[in-house]
């Protein structure tokens, strides 16, 4: 699974820096294993603090919760931890608590720190990978991590995971490095021969042009709408991964910045969108993705839908 490949390649980021610290960013959600169900404390540099019962203390003790899009933050919490942080760990498109855009500036930066400091810079791909290019989000900001891991996009829906880096740095996983990992299901064939099959469909020619033109299809019907009506509503979308927000702000870089209250309106509206037979996720908070098996026929009537409802529902 997705958790397990992060689980693995913060071990990795650990063992092969021989440091203990790790940086996570509030709105980023890397799988449920122990080190990383943290919650953020009060100040701008925080150990985090154990978001789930059975999480020890201890352990997320050693994990550092920083707000996204915020240099001095990272700034500040490498002055205080100098030559203990093992890997900074982000999602290069956090889609799991909205979308939330990042600006190639900061991802730039944390590059440029964790080089600086000699900290394994690891983006979580889970989500990202292969909807947004071939490349992922690494391709689509020009920005190579030391580490990536990816989830069940790489076996075409399978349950499957996968992490990644420099032949160097993983000629330390066992049998060749003294990191252990070993799963039971690690390899096995028919998600192998799913991803393949899968990872075929996305190379052939202008796949992601295609898929890309669909979503703006979709999404830019809605807005069209949106505007003819003067709707507190917008949509962002990021390849095929979209998002919308009951607001009329531009951005959304930050967790944060969501409007808790809105979700009540989500839910009238999801219940509407039901009841026409559109089928969305049950949280405002998850994003969607359009997907090469959707035709153009299908998103335009989808977004049809979808407006008709939303109308309705902010009326």
């Amino acid at each position: 699974s997705g958790t397990e490949a992060v689980m693995s390649a913060i071990r990795l980021a650990r063992g092969y820096t021989k440091r203990d610290k790790i940086i996570k960013f509030e709105g980023c959600y890397h799988g449920h294993a122990d080190a990383l169900l943290v919650s953020a404390g009060s100040g701008l540099v925080t150990l985090g603090n154990s978001s789930s019962a059975g999480v020890p203390d201890s352990v997320v003790s050693e994990t550092i919760v920083l707000p996204l899009n915020n240099k001095e933050a990272v700034k500040k919490a490498f002055e205080q931890y100098k030559d203990e942080i093992a890997c900074v760990i982000i999602e290069p498109i956090p889609a799991n608590n909205g979308l939330l855009l990042q600006t190639n500036d900061f991802l730039g930066y944390l590059r440029e720190i964790c080089t600086q400091e000699g900290t394994m810079l690891m983006f979580d791909e889970v989500i990202s990978g292969f909807r947004v290019g071939f490349e992922g989000a690494a391709g689509l900001y020009n920005i190579q991590p030391d580490i990536i891991s990816y989830g069940k996009i790489i076996g075409g829906g399978l349950p499957v995971g996968a992490y990644a880096s420099s032949n160097k740095v993983m000629d330390m996983v066992a049998p060749l490095g003294p990191v252990y990992q070993a799963g039971t299901l690690s390899g096995n064939p028919v998600a192998m021969a799913a991803g393949y099959a899968q990872l075929k469909e996305c190379l052939k020619p202008n796949f992601y042009q295609n898929l890309d033109e669909k979503t703006d299809i979709f999404v830019n019907r809605i807005l069209a709408v949106v505007k003819d009506k003067n709707l507190p509503f917008t949509m962002y979308h990021q390849g095929s991964i979209f998002w919308f927000a009951f607001t009329k702000d531009l951005v959304v870089r930050e967790a944060s910045s969501i409007d808790a209250a809105t979700m009540t309106t989500f839910g009238k509206l999801y219940h509407k969108l039901i009841s026409k037979g559109l089928y969305f996720g049950p949280s405002g908070y998850e994003v969607g993705f359009v997907s090469e098996a959707h035709s153009v026929q299908d998103l335009e009537k989808a977004a049809d839908i979808f407006a008709e409802c939303l109308v309705e529902v902010l009326s």
